[in-house]
């Protein structure tokens, strides 16, 4: 199959970089079109946006691909996908979206003959908006082409993330030390702290080498839904330590593939117990990896795009 991916450049997540070394892996041809450079000025970006438009255009149009997927398609700016759906026996072009969004998304929204979310909360405030576009649920994937070799596991507990208001309040409230890894996390005198931004290839390292990966919501851009670290440490049978989204249980059997936590309290007890019993923090991690091997790849989350449309 052939694919044009859109997407921004060096995004925290990597969200686009991944998901062409997925597709291309599993045998497809894949071009991409890069749509927004966060190392531009927002002014120099707007300036640019129809010689983009333009540029990706001629491109598509003479890749003649199968799929047009935008990833995180509400940051493609307006000019490119005008300019997109202008084309001639043009292919389908579908969003794949999961960060919250209000009502200014609606022109670039009904430009898409799909808008797939990772996160059923997004799905609903979608539709109370009246968006024209077909919607569906399409969670995060991992690629199951990416993965390391084991390491040996310290007895600590991972946080790879942005820092924001909700989860520093978290992290400030466990008292055992975990190893914390993201731009803008500070000292506090208990945790290791590792205040850059992991490369990509590095991610899936780090994870190897802990005890368990937690997880807290980012409350600015969740709903109801996970982000690719609800996913990602399972490629190295890392066990997962998340809060209580409504969408885990539409991914995963909580207690089971995943350990989940609603209060600061219930954490506390968790960590201490996989710390007391590291065997069922294998045991999670090896049930959870099967899951995600089994259901969350990025070629079963092509096939449900294919799908819906």
């Amino acid at each position: 199959m052939k694919i044009f991916l859109l997407g921004k450049r060096s995004s925290v997540t990597n969200w686009l970089g991944e998901a062409a070394a997925a597709f291309v892996a599993d045998g497809h041809e894949v071009r991409v079109g890069i749509v927004r450079d966060p190392r531009l000025h927002p002014g120099l970006q707007r300036a640019l946006a129809q010689p983009i438009a333009t540029r990706i255009a001629r491109r598509i149009a003479a890749f003649a691909p199968d799929l047009v997927l935008a990833v995180g398609g509400f940051h493609v700016p307006l000019e490119v996908l005008e300019r997109i759906a202008a084309l001639a026996a043009r292919p389908p072009i579908v969003g794949w979206v999961g960060d919250a969004f209000d009502a200014d998304a609606a022109g670039v929204a009904g430009r898409y003959d799909l808008v797939a979310y990772t996160d059923t909360g997004l799905i609903k405030r979608h539709e109370a908006l009246g968006f024209p576009s077909r919607t569906g649920f399409a969670p995060h994937a991992v690629d199951p082409h990416a993965r390391v070799a084991s390491a040996e596991r310290s007895g600590r507990m991972v946080f790879v993330a942005t820092p924001t208001p909700a989860r520093r309040a978290i992290v400030d409230g466990i008292t055992s030390p975990l190893a914390l890894f993201g731009q803008g996390w500070r000292d506090n005198g208990v945790h290791d702290v590792d205040a850059r931004r992991l490369p990509p290839g590095a991610l899936l390292g780090v994870y190897a080498r802990h005890l368990a990966s937690l997880n807290i919501r980012n409350e600015f851009n969740v709903l109801a839904g996970l982000n690719q670290r609800n996913f990602q440490p399972y490629l190295v049978a890392t066990p997962l330590v998340t809060d209580d989204q409504p969408d885990l249980s539409l991914c995963f059997e909580p207690g089971r593939e995943a350990l989940v936590w609603r209060n600061i309290e219930e954490l506390t007890e968790l960590y201490a117990r996989l710390q007391r019993e590291p065997e069922e923090a294998a045991a999670v991690g090896a049930r959870g990896q099967q899951r995600v091997l089994a259901d969350h790849t990025y070629g079963q989350r092509l096939a449900a795009l294919l799908e819906l449309l």
